[in-house]
């Protein structure tokens, strides 16, 4: 299945198919390969997903790992 869907996918990035024919193309898998196609596409992230993947942090502090995280709460609060 995996070759088959990197054939698809170069096939449809290069012009020679579009989404369409990708879709029938995989409609005469057997019912096995549809479902990994299936479990495949339902953990793509969805667009609002990737948006908030790429969205700037907002104002503030970040920090590298939970240790300096935590140093930095007990600095604050005095320990």
């Amino acid at each position: 299945m995996t070759v088959v869907l990197i054939y698809l996918a170069i096939g449809f990035i290069v012009g020679i198919m579009n989404a369409a024919e990708i879709i029938e193309e995989i409609a005469r898998f057997p019912e096995d390969e549809k479902g990994k196609v299936v479990e495949f596409v339902r953990h793509l992230p969805n667009a609002e997903t990737i948006a908030a993947i790429n969205e700037p942090l907002e104002e503030g502090r970040s920090f590298k790992s939970a240790a300096e995280l935590f140093a930095a709460i007990d600095d604050e609060e005095g320990y």
